[in-house]
């Protein structure tokens, strides 16, 4: 049997076995704390925001509030419900456009206010680390794809939604973009060695996959299982308000391996291959 888990959710989901689902929202402190308190809850993820950079430029104020507020409330109700572990979901976005191996000492430069505020809400984390005395980390999580994302806008799973569908796929620019591609699963995998370590040594850690491709890669890969499908993706860079605004290549990922155990072994082209398969599923389709 595994380990009971709470959700805490803006949008309403049913109860699932070994999942209590609570309805609620991060500006609402005190209904926060008295979910942590009143269900025993030993570690909280800390995966809440608004989580695509592309809505940031729209509303820039409104990603602010959820993304550096809600932490803020999030770490407060941990505290006062004398949580042992935090685990904040940071992103990559932090590091902006960045050249050479990327590790947690390289310094951000983050291009979009989803960049500002996930870094603002990693400081807070560090605060509260080191004056609150609360055990808190935060995960810089690369460029996350796999079934089951609500995210908007992640460019493989929507070509491989348009190949299925029969329509086309075409941007202007971005072929050459490095996808620092990491399988969902991994992803959550990175979570709970995170929430369970019993310590760690720094405050932030990459978490990406085992090898990066570029986005014209990847739409290669997607073309050799779906012969018919339409991609097209001209040279270069993705422009900044369509997930353009991080854009790394070589992540080191050796802390997250060092202090928790985290090693991905899933590479990006038999994550697509599952990916494929998942989306042909769920759209009726034979494999």
């Amino acid at each position: 049997m595994g380990i009971p888990v709470v959700t805490f959710d803006r949008d309403p989901w049913p109860d699932e076995p070994g999942v209590t689902a609570i309805h609620g929202e991060l500006v609402d402190l005190a209904q926060l704390t008295r979910v942590l308190d009143e269900h025993g809850v030993d570690a909280v993820i800390h995966t809440a925001a608004i989580s695509s950079p592309d809505m940031s430029f729209a509303m820039p104020t409104a990603t602010l509030a959820a993304n550096v507020m809600g932490t803020a409330n999030v770490l407060e109700a941990a505290r006062g419900a004398g949580i042992r572990r935090v685990v904040n979901f940071s992103s990559s976005s932090i590091y902006g456009w960045q050249t050479g191996p990327v590790g947690e000492g390289s310094i951000p430069a983050p291009k979009a206010t989803y960049g500002v505020s996930k870094l603002a809400a990693e400081n807070l984390a560090t605060v509260f680390r080191s004056i609150h005395d609360l055990d808190v980390l935060s995960l810089r999580v690369c460029w996350v794809y796999g079934p089951g994302l609500r995210v908007p806008g992640e460019h493989v799973g929507q070509m491989i939604w348009a190949a299925l569908k029969g329509e086309a796929y075409r941007l202007e620019a971005g072929a050459d973009h490095p996808l620092p591609l990491v399988f969902v699963g991994d992803v959550a995998e990175a979570a709970i060695l995170a929430a369970q370590a019993k310590s760690v040594s720094q405050p932030v850690y990459n978490v990406a996959g085992p090898r990066t491709l570029t986005l014209g890669q990847a739409a290669e890969v997607v073309r050799s299982r779906i012969p018919e499908a339409e991609i097209e993706i001209g040279p270069g860079f993705l422009p900044l308000e369509r997930l353009g605004d991080h854009r790394v290549a070589d992540v080191d990922i050796s802390s997250a391996g060092r202090d928790f155990n985290y090693f991905p072994v899933l590479d990006p082209v038999d994550g697509i291959d599952g990916y494929i398969a998942s989306l042909r599923e769920q759209l009726g389709m034979t494999p």
